[in-house]
């Protein structure tokens, strides 16, 4: 029977022991220093862009670690790239919300204790204590201590038996939640993380024309199109239109301003020139043109983009063996033009002597062959879309951890316990205060309030 139910115990034991270790503040200070490590170096470090994967991902990883000469080898081989995604960021996120939940549960028993208990409740261990001596008899000595405590507690409980005593208060009870909405805090917010890992996606680098649109591969089969104002120079805030399900919103976005549709996110990255073209044959009929980019569209109006690393494009008109470069300069201070321009230049089948050389500064028209060729500047834009469903947990979450710093900073429960002893003529009293940033000068304050009254003298009371 002994050993029966000591091994139930032992069991207690090892199970208390675990649950204070994971929920211990030692294990998230740890915790959080670990993460705050790992993120500086994922900002030293360029880190994988979502999305990526295959060839792709694997064009990246070495172009930018072709860039660390002889190290970066060794930064791929330990994840320096992709610290945001590997295991290792993981593990400690996971471990870090397991002692969220564990902190929540502990705060809300203290919370639960502190609002309903009748009696004293013990104070934590390991609280530095001020000593004094008042003279009198303990019974006066544990009035003097109810008075000083009264006037700023919600709550004040008193025990003693003939030679000691212990005098109890808890101060501010709105600010006990305060613990428990921070912790609840970081606990949401890293659910929401996980959700929009999980169930989130994001797209970036898509390149829109006015009046060209894309339908994204991610679930869902978003349709962006950039609708076409019109004009030449490039009118922001850009409107975009976004179809999803036979449902649709147009959305105004520009570089510092983002728009939002239920919980998908749409900024403006970067803008940039671009060349419309068309063309017609002799009969007036239009003509396909393609770009000859990798990925190029095919179309009777065609959009030469040109982002910041491209400064020149190449287009044909593949049924007439025609090809076109398109050079793109921000000025030509030796030819007198001190303000963006395109250079054009046509090419016949294999020839590699220009047909034809033009510049363009805002709309031109050119006859080549008996093709009547039709370019103006305009401009096209950069976006990338998100789709975040874990906003909301998100936001609650920056809320109740703003409300329960807020709280703890400001109106945190001050608790305070006077322990006391009667020693012939006199009482010694050790005082003990628990709660907001201060609390020794608390104690100090409590520790002269009792002298002065137990003295005669009125004593100060503080906040």
């Amino acid at each position: 029977m002994t050993l029966n139910s000591a091994s139930p115990r032992r069991l207690d034991r090892i199970l208390d022991s675990l649950w204070h270790a994971c929920s211990a503040p030692q294990m998230l200070m740890l915790l959080m220093a670990l993460l705050a490590g790992t993120l500086a170096l994922a900002a030293a470090f360029p880190q994988q862009p979502p999305g990526l994967e295959g060839a792709a991902l694997e064009r990246w990883l070495a172009t930018t670690a072709g860039g660390y000469r002889g190290t970066g080898t060794f930064l791929r081989a330990i994840g320096a790239f992709q610290l945001l995604s590997s295991p290792w960021t993981r593990t400690i996120l996971a471990a870090l919300a397991f002692n969220l939940a564990l902190r929540v549960v502990a705060q809300a028993r203290v919370v639960s204790r502190q609002w309903h208990s009748p009696g004293i409740l013990p104070a934590p261990p390991g609280l530095p204590a001020q000593f004094a001596t008042l003279p009198g008899s303990l019974d006066a000595a544990l009035a003097c201590a109810e008075a000083v405590l009264r006037p700023g507690a919600s709550r004040v409980a008193v025990e003693h038996d003939a030679t000691r005593g212990q005098v109890y208060a808890c101060g501010c009870r709105p600010g006990v939640l305060g613990p428990l909405l921070t912790y609840l805090g970081g606990l949401l917010i890293l659910a929401g993380l996980l959700v929009n890992d999980t169930v989130g996606w994001q797209a970036s680098d898509i390149a829109l024309a006015p009046g060209s649109a894309t339908t994204l591969t991610q679930p869902g089969n978003l349709r962006v199109t950039l609708n076409d104002t019109g004009g030449s120079g490039g009118a922001f805030p850009a409107s975009v239109t976004l179809e999803q399900a036979s449902m649709g919103r147009t959305v105004a976005v520009a570089l510092t301003h983002p728009a939002r549709w239920g919980n998908i996110w749409l900024s403006l990255q970067a803008t940039g020139p671009a060349l419309a073209v068309t063309a017609t044959g002799s009969d007036s009929r239009p003509l396909l043109l393609q770009s000859l980019a990798p990925g190029g569209e095919v179309n009777q109006t065609l959009h030469v983009l040109f982002q910041e690393t491209q400064g020149e494009q190449v287009f044909a008109i593949p049924t007439r063996n025609l090809a076109f470069r398109v050079v793109s300069y921000p000025a030509l201070p030796e030819r007198g033009i001190e303000r963006p321009v395109f250079l054009i230049e046509g090419y016949r089948g294999a020839d590699t002597t220009p047909a034809f050389s033009e510049l363009v500064e805002d709309r031109a028209s050119f006859l080549v062959d008996g093709i009547s060729l039709t370019v103006r500047r305009d401009y096209f834009v950069t976006l990338e879309v998100a789709y975040l469903p874990g906003l909301l947990l998100l936001l609650l979450g920056c809320m109740s951890m703003l409300t329960g710093v807020t709280l703890v900073a400001y109106r945190g429960p001050v608790r305070a316990w006077i322990g006391m002893a009667a020693d012939r003529e006199a009482v010694a009293v050790a005082v003990r205060t628990a709660g907001r940033a201060g609390s020794e000068r608390e104690t100090e304050r409590l520790l002269q309030a009792l002298e002065a009254r137990s003295a005669g003298t009125e004593p100060v009371h503080g906040d």
